[in-house]
């Protein structure tokens, strides 16, 4: 349970947000919208600020750092940046010092954002600290559930079956479901598929070395064996990323698209997904595609002996099952692309419909909102 509190300025609810990739900046955009909408009910003000992108800042927060800046995946990745990551955790904690917020929501990005609330933990700064998407602490170091409930005053995990090892761990947990519902259930729907195929390499800059190359290799020998023309292939430009990261595409007469994944996604017959949110968005969207995943050997050999899952595809991950291919480090070739995708991905479908069901209802955006809005009473007392 999370005790009541009151604001610290009558009648304005401060918040500052951490996002520090595409997804999370969604999830952010969509947590101000409805944060706002439960202020205006209470006769409050939204003060929002934080690290983030250009979705969050659109819906109104002040945008201190832009996520494109800070997000590194993978072990020997991170190693190389560590200097560059302990800068902006300091940098992250002094912006949250001098804001001082009411609530500090944290999104997705645990390596980054753990680290934050351990540091604002100690540091016994009065925020309410809410991590939104649990770690998957299912999967991996398990022992994170017991810093979640040391660091964060409650944690909304997204996917179902997280909430009991959660609370095992003495986590106060926030069921509020999956934000993607939320994201999607605005979209217009389908009106028919005239992509051939979705390429969707990652968003992050070591996804994009290590996976566009491949899959534009296979795309082009698609079209030589005539599955497709490569004027009906289309890669979804991610959120922070230039043209300049997708030369190698554009330069095969592959046309890049931003700012519509998802209406690229609704559009497509097929798609090959680069491991993350984004499988779980085909899914919603009926797609039929195959996950790849590609990193460093050394990043890849850590995880493999860490990993405690047998999958890597949310949609397989909830399934608990092989509903989609995933092409896996050595295995992600564009031979075996073209192999996956010749053999038909239209199975999929019957568990793209029991995915939907497992997830449950839209609105957890909401459901956020109105919990943290019942955390605080009004009031104007200082924090202490």
């Amino acid at each position: 349970m999370v005790n009541a509190r009151s604001l610290s300025v009558a009648g304005r609810l401060k918040v500052f947000l951490v996002a520090g990739e595409a997804s999370g900046d969604a999830y952010g955009a969509a947590a101000l919208k409805a944060l706002r909408a439960e202020c205006a009910k209470r006769g409050w003000e939204l003060d929002a600020v934080g690290w983030g992108g250009d979705l969050m800042a659109a819906e109104g927060m002040r945008l201190l750092k832009h996520y494109r800046t800070m997000s590194f995946m993978g072990f020997w990745e991170v190693a190389k940046h560590l200097p560059t990551i302990l800068r902006n955790l300091q940098r992250a904690h002094q912006n949250v010092q001098r804001e001082d917020p009411d609530i500090v929501l944290t999104l997705d990005f645990p390596g980054f954002n753990m680290r934050l609330a351990k540091a604002l933990a100690r540091a016994k700064h009065p925020a309410l600290r809410v991590q939104w998407v649990a770690p998957q602490v299912w999967a991996w170091k398990p022992g994170r559930a017991k810093q979640l409930a040391r660091d964060f005053d409650a944690v909304a995990p997204i996917l179902p079956f997280e909430q009991e090892a959660l609370e095992r761990a003495g986590v106060v947990v926030w069921p509020c479901g999956h934000p993607l519902l939320d994201v999607l259930a605005s979209d217009q729907p389908n009106q028919g598929r005239d992509i051939a195929l979705a390429l969707l390499p990652g968003s992050r800059a070591q996804e994009l070395r290590s996976l566009l190359p491949v899959l534009v290799e296979a795309a082009e020998k698609g079209a030589a064996k005539g599955w497709w023309s490569l004027d009906e292939v289309v890669v979804a430009g991610a959120p922070g990323r230039t043209r300049r990261d997708y030369v190698l595409a554009e330069n095969a007469g592959i046309k890049v698209v931003f700012g519509q994944t998802q209406n690229v996604l609704r559009d497509a017959k097929q798609a090959w997904v680069a491991s993350g949110t984004a499988t779980l968005e085909a899914a919603l969207l009926n797609t039929p595609m195959v996950v790849v995943y590609r990193t460093s050997e050394l990043t890849y050999r850590l995880a493999k002996r860490l990993a405690r899952v047998n999958f890597i595809g949310l949609p397989n991950l909830l399934l608990d099952r092989a509903c989609v291919p995933e092409l896996i480090q050595h295995a992600c070739t564009a031979a075996r692309l073209l192999e996956a995708t010749e053999k038909g991905l239209e199975g999929q479908l019957k568990g793209f419909d029991e995915l939907r069901n497992a997830l449950g209802e839209s609105g957890a955006a909401q459901a956020l909102a109105q919990r943290v809005a019942k955390v605080f009473r009004e009031g104007s007392e200082p924090h202490y």
